[in-house]
């Protein structure tokens, strides 16, 4: 056998240049035709494989430049013979072989030569080298697909490298018959591949993933003799938006973290992030926190925290603010708090349960506090939908059951134009009449939105330090002195100056809350007296 590639590297124009190393670079390549329909017997490759070199089958001659492997580089193309008298099979590459080259190594070229076909196999550094130079387009979505079969444990340690060469073929053949041209495919891992495509639109992008999924597991592969029932996940993935030191290799690893995410949740899926609306927050960790707002929607993964409001003023008594966190299970003490979770929970529909959650864990709570002769108050921010439907029906119960606490228990609401709506406001109005006291949240930073907030039933408004730093003593007095004198109190949070704090009780805020004036922990034990 090893007079097979000497001969070859004799007749080859390219056999005297220096062969380049790397991982990706296959210097000895065979491509075996065969006509379309024909099955090749088992075992075919397994000479070319022992005797070093690459191998492909092609039923379509067009092709050729699509299964080359590693552009600029010879390779042979072999007819399979109809009657065989040499079981070598390199011998008949010897009279039969063609040169396949190019003078360029770049991804275009390989994509040109193979005249738009469907699915181009570029080498790895072709490809990589087509992701660095992409540039982003306004009219189409550019989306980066890695492609990991769910059962390649399992397979790698029963498959030798002929079954192994033979499977990532057939899964090749199944994955190109969904892509279109200009679509591009590399080898990545063992049983893995990196498609990028190039859609009109993300839905579009999506729907591709999910027929190459349905491509994999519609039938069965036939490895050996046994017929597996095989399927992949996909990792999607945009281009990274940021500068970065290797952008292919970082537009890689998003879409790696994806496919895992999309094996963890069982295979055969696609998982991705195909917006940027989340943005500047990267896409793996808009990944896991959707995993973590799936379990919150369950029930699970919800852990409440308190994190105390520091008395401007000896008039304010004890309040506490009660946070929902999403565990991080790899990091006991990390997660995620609201403003970080809040658009991806609303959108899965996991809010509502967030907030019975914390409900219920501050009605337990103010229990314990009124058992032990304490005047605890919390505040527990919630959703305009937790006062509709079930979720109403339920708080009522828990407000019925538990007389005792509705004066400690204090609703935060974001402040919003919905508001304004008079099925809104009612809700409003029914907390009031159980009892309870409502808060509003107005994080838009305009003085001028108080006017209106003024108007309303409510007994708190929290707004941001910066809405305070940025305003004048004279402006902040006169925007806030009809809510004041009306005998309802201010917080103000996000508070990262502790210099300012004597400015803002002067101001006459009643309550300070943040991370630099006291953290969040699990437990009531705050020593309010010893606050200023």
């Amino acid at each position: 056998m090893e007079a097979v590639p000497q001969q070859f590297a004799q007749d080859a124009p390219h056999a005297g240049q220096a062969q380049p190393t790397g991982g990706d670079v296959l210097p000895k390549s065979a491509i075996m035709l065969y006509p379309a329909g024909t099955t090749l017997p088992p075992g075919w490759q397994t000479p070319w494989i022992k005797a070093g070199w690459v191998v492909s089958a092609c039923p379509n001659p067009g092709c050729l430049p699509a299964v080359v492997r590693g552009a600029g580089r010879p390779a042979a193309a072999v007819p399979a013979l109809a009657e065989r008298r040499e079981t070598d099979a390199g011998k008949s590459a010897v009279r039969a072989h063609a040169s396949l080259g190019g003078s360029s190594a770049a991804a275009s070229d390989v994509d040109a030569q193979s005249g738009g076909l469907a699915g181009s196999m570029l080498r790895r550094s072709d490809f990589l080298a087509q992701l660095s130079s992409l540039r982003e387009s306004e009219s189409r979505v550019s989306v980066l697909m890695a492609i990991q079969l769910d059962q390649a444990a399992t397979l790698d340690a029963r498959l030798d490298r002929t079954a192994v060469f033979a499977l990532e073929e057939s899964m090749s053949t199944r994955i190109a018959a969904v892509l279109e041209a200009g679509d591009t495919v590399t080898l990545w891992l063992e049983y893995g591949f990196g498609v990028l495509v190039q859609r009109k639109t993300a839905a579009e992008v999506s729907d591709v993933a999910a027929r190459i999924c349905t491509s994999i597991a519609a039938e069965p592969f036939l490895v050996g003799d046994e017929a597996l029932d095989l399927s992949v996940s996909i990792g999607l993935a945009l281009a990274p938006s940021a500068p970065c030191a290797d952008r292919a290799q970082e537009w890689f690893s998003t879409a790696y973290a994806a496919q895992g995410i999309a094996s963890r949740h069982g295979g055969n899926r696609p998982e991705g992030v195909l917006t940027r609306e989340f943005e500047p927050m990267p896409a793996e960790r808009v990944l896991i926190i959707r995993e973590w707002v799936a379990d919150a929607r369950a029930g699970r993964n919800v852990i409440v925290e308190f994190q105390p409001l520091l008395p401007a003023s000896t008039q304010a008594g004890e309040l506490y603010s009660v946070h929902a966190k999403l565990r991080d299970a790899r990091a006991p003490l990390g997660g995620v708090y609201r403003r970080e979770y809040l658009r991806l929970a609303r959108a899965a529909g996991a809010m509502i349960m967030i907030n019975r959650i914390s409900l219920f864990q501050a009605f337990e709570t103010l229990e314990q506090e009124c058992r032990a002769g304490r005047s605890t108050r919390l505040v527990v921010p919630v959703e305009l939908d937790t006062l509709h439907g079930m979720a109403w029906r339920w708080l009522v119960e828990e407000l019925r059951r538990r007389p005792q606490l509705r004066d400690r228990l204090i609703v935060e609401l974001e402040a919003s134009r919905e508001l304004t709506e008079k099925e809104n406001l009612m809700c409003i109005v029914r907390l009031r009449r159980f009892g309870v006291r409502v808060s509003l949240s107005d994080q838009c930073g305009d003085l001028a939105q108080l006017a209106l907030w003024t108007k309303f039933p409510v007994d708190f408004l929290r707004i941001p330090y910066a809405t305070v730093a940025e305003n004048t003593d004279a402006e902040f007095t006169a925007a806030t002195r009809g809510f004041k004198e009306s005998g309802r109190q201010l917080i103000v949070d996000s508070v990262s100056d502790t210099g300012a704090v004597s400015r803002l009780a002067a101001l006459g805020i009643d309550y300070l809350r943040g991370r630099k004036l006291a953290a969040t922990g699990a437990r009531l034990d705050y020593d309010f007296s010893a606050a200023f």
